[in-house]
């Protein structure tokens, strides 16, 4: 049988076609090994489900949830008036038309101690105490006791009584507290007054006579 030239061209254009397509579906098979240049995701690529969270819990926790240290805290305090708490006391009269000198010295003692004015928690005295000395007054004290023979001199002026009282000048405060809960939930209000020493001194004036 004898073939012509054009089918044997065609029969050659066709087996040079298959030869192509089984090039192509090699290239194909192969892409997996080569998944990580090609975009094709990876075992270690593919995303595992989130496991399911228990029963009753919230699946999204809330990432801004707070918490307070659970106590007593004083939020609020003001400054009010100092005072002061006289131990020993004594006067000299002038009745003269001149000035006169003096010289007063104390022969008694007493304490001044902080105090608050209601019935509170240790922790809450001790917190009361520590807002005073830190937000208004950091030469106070928990007590005082003055100085036996002090001692002040000056003159009197005519006509006119001096008094003189010695003792410990008291730094006073009022104040408010509440219970702080861990969810920085407050209750149980409270509110006061408080003092503590924090100098003792002479304290003069005079009158006219």
């Amino acid at each position: 049988m004898s073939v012509s030239r054009r089918t044997l061209r065609a029969r050659g254009m066709a087996a040079a076609a298959v030869t192509a397509m089984a090039g192509m579906l090699l290239a194909v098979a192969a892409s997996p090994a080569n998944a990580g240049d090609s975009g094709w995701p990876t075992k270690d690529q593919v995303p595992i489900p989130a496991a399911a969270p228990p029963l009753g819990e919230d699946p999204t926790p809330n990432p801004r949830a707070i918490y307070c240290e659970p106590g007593e805290y004083v939020y609020s305090m003001t400054n009010t008036t100092n005072t002061f708490d006289t131990k020993y006391a004594t006067s000299v009269i002038n009745t003269t038309n001149s000035a006169k000198s003096f010289k007063f010295t104390a022969t008694t003692t007493g304490t001044t101690t902080y105090t608050v004015s209601i019935s509170v928690s240790a922790e809450l005295k001790a917190g009361i105490f520590a807002k005073i000395a830190a937000t208004i007054n950091g030469g106070i004290s928990q007590a005082n006791t003055t100085s036996y023979g002090a001692e002040v001199s000056g003159t009197v002026d005519p006509h006119t009584t001096l008094y003189g009282d010695y003792g410990n000048w008291k730094e006073n405060v009022t104040w408010k507290s509440h219970y702080t809960y861990s969810n920085c939930s407050t209750a149980n209000e409270k509110a006061g007054s408080a003092y503590a020493p924090y100098r003792e001194a002479w304290k003069l004036w005079e009158v006219a006579n």
